[in-house]
């Protein structure tokens, strides 16, 4: 914004011609002496680089000859003084004014301008788009089929399970919407590798690999912890109802009532005397099972048998932290660079595909065997030998890439 750094450096520079502008008006006034602004212009830059030239003014009345001299003494500077003081005392004031008179102004502008823009960033992104199916036009068709699968394959388990004949309500009820929600995020994940925004799709498995973890883990002790991993939603709201209790104010929004603050602490405190203290952790549900008083994800992905990708968990850490690695590392880049990325890229898809597909089959697969009908066990086998040939195409894409930016 070049042009809001001009204006205010212009109005503050003109601050002490004014407070000068304004005194040799007061003593002109005083002599009887009314000049046009341009002459009162022409007096101030001979007052102000030192001068003591003449001023001639033209009259229209040639019998009117006054001299006039104009001098300033020394309680007049100390004048000039004071009223600069004042004046820079106004500086933020006008700092504030100018700016959000001109942001009124060029916010205008921007929005008059903004269709055609919108339209030429479409089209950019259309083309961009475009080329970027040139790399990875196959891997991205292959995820796509995975996802339909995916859906299909867990509407028709959770059609078939509904009912008295099956499965235990609590556990069918975790590992349907941890499929569910599952299957969005991987939608999500291929959106956002086919705009080229490959760091936002393995920020996005993040959460995938953690909807897979606990799947495979409350899907392998099934009842009991289905229903301690369901009932703590009342511990996570006791915390959420905390952080509202601590900022409602500032944000000028309704307190809770005091029956809603009694009723979450008594739900709360009922859990704990059932399950004990450690169920009050952010994973206490998987306490008991783990046999640990603070269990983390982490110790959850190795009894789910997923810890092995640990490491690449904690490399997608970087794009949703506000850390120094994410600020300097991007999968949008081929190569170190000084290249500051701020969209999309055709770089850097590989990785988050080929994990969206692995955690995605991972999250089926506990849903799937609630219900290991031959049908099911043939849609698992079949999603399992997709995943790997994802894998091998999100690869051979990177590979072509590689050797095309060369």
């Amino acid at each position: 914004m070049r042009i809001l750094h001009e204006a205010l450096e212009e109005a503050i520079a003109k601050m002490p011609e004014q407070v000068l502008g304004q005194l040799l008006r007061e003593k002109l006034e005083a002599h009887g002496i009314t000049i046009a602004p341009s002459e009162l212009a022409q007096l101030q830059k001979l007052v102000l680089q030192g001068e003591s030239d003449s001023l001639h003014v033209r009259r229209w009345r040639w019998w009117e000859q006054q001299k006039v001299v104009v001098e300033f003494s020394a309680q007049e500077v100390l004048e000039i003084e004071r009223r600069l003081a004042e004046v820079s005392e106004r500086i933020p004031q006008v700092i504030d004014d100018l700016s959000t008179e001109l942001a009124v102004d060029i916010l205008k502008t921007l929005q008059a301008r903004w269709r055609g823009e919108s339209r030429r960033q479409k089209r950019e992104q259309a083309g961009f788009e475009r080329r970027l199916l040139s790399w990875w036009g196959l891997p991205l068709e292959l995820l796509g089929m995975l996802l339909t699968i995916s859906r299909e394959f867990g509407a028709t388990v959770n059609e078939e399970l509904r009912g008295p004949t099956g499965p235990s309500p609590y556990l069918l009820e975790v590992l349907t919407r941890l499929d569910a929600r599952a299957i969005q995020v991987v939608h999500e994940i291929h959106v956002l590798l086919a705009a080229g925004l490959a760091d936002g799709a393995i920020a996005r498995w993040r959460t995938l690999h953690e909807i897979a973890a606990i799947a495979l883990f409350v899907g392998e002790h099934g009842e009991d912890l289905a229903e301690r991993y369901v009932l703590h939603e009342h511990v996570e709201s006791r915390k959420a109802m905390r952080d509202y209790t601590d900022c409602h104010e500032r944000l000028e929004y309704d307190s809770l009532e005091p029956g809603e603050i009694t009723a979450v602490e008594q739900s709360y405190e009922g859990l704990l005397a059932r399950f004990g203290r450690p169920y009050g952790a952010q994973y206490g549900w998987a306490a008991e099972q783990l046999g640990l008083s603070n269990p983390s994800l982490k110790d959850i992905e190795r009894a789910a048998g997923i810890d092995h990708l640990r490491a690449h968990y904690r490399m997608t850490s970087h794009n949703v932290h506000a850390n120094p690695k994410g600020a300097f590392f991007k999968l949008g880049l081929l190569e170190e660079t000084d290249l500051l990325l701020s969209g999309p890229s055709n770089a850097g898809l590989a990785d988050p595909g080929h994990f969206a597909a692995i955690s995605l089959v991972q999250v089926s697969t506990p849903l799937g065997l609630l219900h290991p009908t031959l049908d099911n066990i043939v849609t698992l086998r079949i999603m399992l030998i997709l995943e790997h040939a994802i894998g091998e195409a999100f690869g051979r894409a990177h590979e072509q890439l590689v050797h095309d930016s060369a």
